[in-house]
């Protein structure tokens, strides 16, 4: 029975790590069907049930919504001095904020969700074509899908319109590549081209469970000749050339047909959509920290008072000003009442909108990146992005910089220039001829070394062709395989065409072709590629391309040993290798080459390992017949950044799996290594007593140079060092580096780049670091990293979509951390302290109270001033600070990187920036509270009237100070001043005036969920009737801001920091960043306009 077919395959092959598919689900006898993910696609967080509970528990997981959740729990239980709608209230906007926000966006991914889901699709059902929801496909049926369409999920590809049975696709959706790939059908089924004739078909497909690689698939389609599936006519391996993925596009053929294998969740799109893992911003966590510090603070200081209240109440007279209770409870119930209501009073020193805040200015401050014009790269109409608002701060407090080198520091387009044949040096001549170095003449191209070299470059490679309105088009994933292919068609070998049998290239005018039999494609642990052909002529051959520490080393003959001199040669003057060889093949050894290829592409488990065991034996014995050497030019401004970020105290990291002595030259062209800088290498060491003998040294040196700051050092490192240094010296290794002043790693593999960031941010000192490329081999490190950057690069939108922020080009980075890194830290640092500083400042005065009211917890505010102080009188100034402040102007931290060192070694979330912004909050609360009860202790009437103030009129004066104070203070820091500055600050104030007089008109408060009758009803217009009132609160809010003016002016004038000096010295009219709608050269954003 074709169910139960172990017996033909290997043992390893486990049934239950196999998906097992039947073509049009017609399942053998005695087989029980396979439950599978239907079609239908989830990306929202939330159904119509439980988006409430779900919704609220992932809220109140935060500190601050669940302390203010228990204080209103509180309120509700025991008799509490202020009524539970003042904490009650705030909490429900900033949770309905959230709620609405939240739920509007799952609200469009359900709406996204749907129009995916019921999009119409044609299917084989039954004999016939039918159309159908996406939702509805299964596993095992087979779709059509026609020109421009998308595929609704995965499908191993049966048969095509295209004659040879390909078709071409783009996966920008998937990987942002752009560029054409070509997918082929089995050759057993490329006939297949009507739906009476694919109905026929009995077949099985087995493959591997769904996994997230989007270029890895290991199957096989097995063929039977009858419906019960009993007898097996053909069986042939499936891969990653055969699978057609949800969310690629069809191009360029008309229809084809598939199966789908992997359906909803399952596809491999769906399984990337998983959220990445998340990267703790510093100051959440130091947000944290401070809640946590004021949570275990109101604690204590109700503990206290509770203990001071109750030994008051039994041994002192009752000298209080304002008492609310007559009798004190000596139970524990009494001790507890009143523990709870001084927690209840004193709740709103912990700031109950800061999460919220903080999220906004973060969300659209992260938009100012992406329409900032001077990160705009105009030649790709590609604007900077930021995937993520939560790590903006981040980009100010970096110290170490972790690059790549290829497409990163380069830009990845490359030309052919040199090449070495046989041991002989050639270079390419301006006029595109090939020419002797050492003699200067013209290549001999009936030589038969260079027919083999040149038809090497023109036959190994994966590249394929296109035509449009007769011109022939190369598509390559690789620009080295492009800029080869094109380079041999330049001197006389074109390459035309290539199908699933053979590839044609062109010679001397003559078309000649040759039958393609296996490929070995590259990997990142071979480091090489081979092809398998017969030539005309009827001879197998094996021609191979790669590293030349893969590739010589596997050679038996030819000039080995001068071209590795040659790939040196050229390695040092900047210059990419790839080494060429060749073997023949006789007929006995290819039928056993064959074989092996043949059993490990059937294989689906382990097949990549059993791979790698063949492609060994088969890559073997070859014969050397050159290297090609290619210039991939520096980026524009890498240099004067790599200078910038030196001198803004940051150490960059080059890690490359690029030749050691062409990533060294590169180093040094881009002012990554200088000239005066003495470089000392650690190659090819296995032996770890070598290694650690090796750093030893160094370190004497280095810790010698620190002390004397007279000469810098730099460090290089290969890859089997590294591995060494990992396994006998890590700690040894990483104190030498991080004293190094750069560092080039060369010869990495994706892992080992992660592992070298991870151990740098894992020190003990936890520093800042930023990891930047621009390719798959790079995602690892950007994963690693505390913050990731893309580059839009040429090889794919792997490094882009799995990064925090995306930019064009190297240069950009400068912008990115100097100017937007430099802004936001500062900015958030200040928006976090100001809450803690201005919540503190508004409790004060009612803590200082308590001392003078026999301990009673009596709040001294109305309920309306305890509701607006966070929503409605201290919320938009800050908010403006956080998104507007500017305290030196753009370009200013752009040309002087200085400034940045300054500020990321400031530390402005330190306990210290912490400590000042309390001392001037406790010295608010002692100067309010001074003059305010001064004001009102043992006075007689200060009004035309005679009357005398009460406890509202206390509050009241109190209340104002602090609105004014905390408004100036804000106002006081803010050095660039926008239309929206003054609107939210002078707009406050004003407000908080017309609103108080308003609401003191109120003559009947106690509606809705007002607790207080109308005790203070007409305070607001009684006060500001008395001329005194105006001159206390003036004098109050001059005696507040100025030890803060006074420590400004000392620290300008007598220690001035390089920040303080620019601002003293500098032009005072500032250059905004430019930002769209600017009359720009760079106008045509579309990137940005469609969006």
């Amino acid at each position: 029975m074709f169910g139960n077919l172990g017996g033909i395959f290997r043992q390893e092959e486990e049934a239950n790590s196999i998906r097992q598919v039947y073509v049009f689900n017609r399942y053998p006898e005695g087989v029980k069907p396979q439950a599978f993910a239907d079609n239908a696609i989830k990306t929202s967080k939330y159904t119509f049930w439980n988006f409430l509970p779900k919704n609220l528990y992932e809220q109140f997981k935060r500190i601050a919504n669940f302390y203010f959740l228990c204080v209103v729990i509180i309120m509700l239980c025991i008799e509490t001095p202020i009524g539970p709608g003042t904490t009650m209230m705030p909490l429900i906007i900033v949770v309905t904020i959230s709620l609405f926000k939240q739920g509007y966006e799952d609200y469009q991914r359900h709406k996204a969700d749907n129009e995916v889901n019921h999009r119409l699709v044609n299917v084989i059902r039954h004999g016939c074509l039918q159309q159908i929801n996406s939702k509805n496909i299964r596993v095992g049926d087979v779709v059509k899908c026609e020109c421009e369409e998308e595929f609704p999920c995965d499908m191993v590809l049966l048969s095509s319109s295209d004659e040879e049975g390909s078709c071409f696709i783009t996966t920008a959706n998937l990987d942002g590549e752009t560029n054409l790939k070509i997918l082929t059908c089995p050759e057993e089924t490329k006939s297949l081209l009507t739906v009476q004739e694919l109905y026929g078909l009995d077949a099985s497909i087995e493959c591997e469970p769904p996994n997230v690689d989007l270029y890895r698939f290991q199957g096989r389609i097995i063929f039977a000749t009858d419906t019960n599936l009993d007898n097996i006519s053909a069986m042939k391996s499936l891969g990653s050339s055969n699978l057609l993925l949800r969310g690629a596009t069809l191009k360029n053929t008309k229809f084809v047909y598939g199966v789908p294998v992997y359906t909803g969740k399952d596809t491999k799109m769906a399984l990337n959509q998983a959220q990445a893992q998340y990267k703790l911003p510093s100051i959440e966590w130091k947000m944290n920290m401070y809640i946590l510090f004021f949570c275990f603070l109101v604690v204590a200081l109700a503990t206290v008072l509770t203990i001071i209240e109750f030994f008051w109440e039994v041994e002192c007279d009752k000298r209080a000003l304002y008492r609310t209770r007559v009798v004190f409870s000596h139970s524990i119930g009494g001790f507890l009442n009143d523990f709870f209501s001084f927690i209840v009073l004193f709740n709103y020193v912990i700031p109950i909108s800061l999460y919220v805040t903080v999220e906004a200015v973060k969300f659209i401050s992260s938009y100012f990146i992406k329409w900032d014009l001077e990160m705009y790269h105009a030649e790709t109409d590609t604007p900077a992005k930021a995937n993520t608002s939560d790590l903006n701060e981040e980009l100010g407090q970096i110290e170490y910089v972790f690059s790549d080198k290829t497409g990163t520091l380069t830009e990845n387009e490359l030309v052919f220039r040199k090449c070495s044949i046989e041991g002989v040096k050639y270079a390419a001549s301006t006029d595109g001829v090939l020419l002797e170095e050492a003699t200067g003449s013209s290549v001999d191209f009936d030589n038969q070394n260079v027919k083999d070299f040149l038809l090497a470059m023109s036959l190994c490679h994966s590249v394929f062709t296109t035509e449009s309105q007769g011109k022939l088009t190369y598509e390559a994933s690789s620009p080295d395989e492009k800029a080869l292919v094109e380079a041999a068609a330049e001197y006389g070998v074109k390459f035309m065409f290539a199908s699933r049998n053979s590839r044609k290239v062109r010679v001397d005018g003559n078309l000649d072709r040759y039958e393609f039999l296996h490929i070995l494609p590259f990997d990142n642990t071979r480091k090489r590629m081979s092809i398998i052909l017969r030539d005309p002529s009827g001879k197998i051959l094996l021609l191979c391309k790669g590293a030349e520490s893969s590739v010589l080393d596997i050679c038996t003959s030819g000039c080995v040993d001068i071209t590795r001199k040659h790939v040196d040669d050229y390695a040092a003057e900047g210059l990419r290798t790839l080494v060429f060889a060749m073997r023949e093949i006789s007929p006995e050894d290819f039928k056993e080459v064959d074989q092996l290829m043949v059993d490990c592409q059937n294989a689906i488990n382990d097949r990549e390992a059993k791979e790698q065991l063949a492609f060994q034996s088969i890559e073997d014995k070859l014969c050397c017949i050159g290297v090609t050497g290619v210039e991939d030019r520096l980026q524009d401004g890498v240099h004067e950044t790599i200078s910038a970020l030196k001198e803004g105290g940051v150490k960059l990291w080059v890690l490359t799996g690029d030749k050691m002595e062409t990533a060294v030259n590169i180093s040094q062209s881009c002012n990554h290594f200088t000239a005066s800088m003495k470089l000392h290498f650690l190659t090819a060491r296995r032996d770890g007593e070598s290694c650690r003998q090796t750093l030893n040294s160094l370190l004497k040196l280095l810790e010698g140079t620190s002390r004397e700051r007279s000469q810098t050092y730099g460090l290089i490192v290969d890859g089997t060092s590294l591995a060494t240094c990992f396994n006998t010296c890590p700690e040894l290794f990483l104190r030498t580096t991080l004293l190094c002043t750069a560092v080039l790693c060369c010869r990495l593999s994706p892992l080992q780049k992660a592992k070298v960031v991870r151990m740098v941010k894992e020190h003990k000192t936890n520093p800042v670091t930023l990891a930047i490329g621009d390719g798959a081999n790079d995602v690892s490190m950007i994963l690693e990293a505390n913050v990731g950057v893309g580059i839009f690069g040429k090889e794919g939108r792997q490094a882009v979509r799995s990064c925090d922020f995306a930019i064009a080009r190297f240069q950009y980075l400068r912008n990115l951390m100097f100017v937007h890194g430099h802004y936001y830290y500062r900015r958030i640092a200040t928006v976090v302290f100001y809450f803690f500083y201005k919540n503190v400042t508004f409790v004060g005065p009612a803590i200082c109270f308590l001392f003078m009211n026999g301990y009673s917890p009596q709040t001294i505010y109305s309920e309306l001033q305890l509701i607006g102080f966070n929503l409605m009188f201290s919320a938009l100034p800050i908010i403006s600070y956080g998104l507007f402040e500017q305290h030196l102007p753009p370009t200013l931290l752009y040309e002087k990187p200085s400034l940045y060192k300054e500020s990321a070694n400031t530390n402005l979330l330190s306990i210290k920036y912490f400590a000042a912004w309390m001392a001037l909050a406790v010295w608010n609360c002692f100067v309010i509270f001074l003059f305010d009860f001064s004001l009102f202790y043992d006075a007689g009437g200060f009004n035309s009237s005679q009357r005398v103030g009460g406890l509202w009129c206390y509050g009241t004066v109190a209340y104002t100070c602090v609105i004014f104070v905390i408004n100036i203070m804000i106002a006081l820091r803010t050095r660039y001043w926008v239309w929206f500055t003054h609107f939210t600050i002078w707009g406050t104030l004003i407000s908080y005036v017309i609103i108080s007089y308003l609401y003191a008109l109120w003559t009947n408060p106690n509606v809705l969920w007002l607790h207080e009758t109308n005790d203070a009803a007409y305070v607001f217009i009684f006060l500001f009737s008395c001329p005194v009132i105006y001159l206390v609160v003036a004098i109050v809010i001059i005696l507040c801001i100025l030890p803060p003016v006074l420590v400004m002016l000392l620290q300008h004038h007598m220690y001035p920091m390089e920040a303080d000096k620019f601002r003293i010295y500098y032009p005072t009219e500032y250059t905004p960043i430019k930002r769209h709608g600017s009359n720009s050269s760079r106008a045509n954003y579309s990137t940005l306009m469609e969006e």
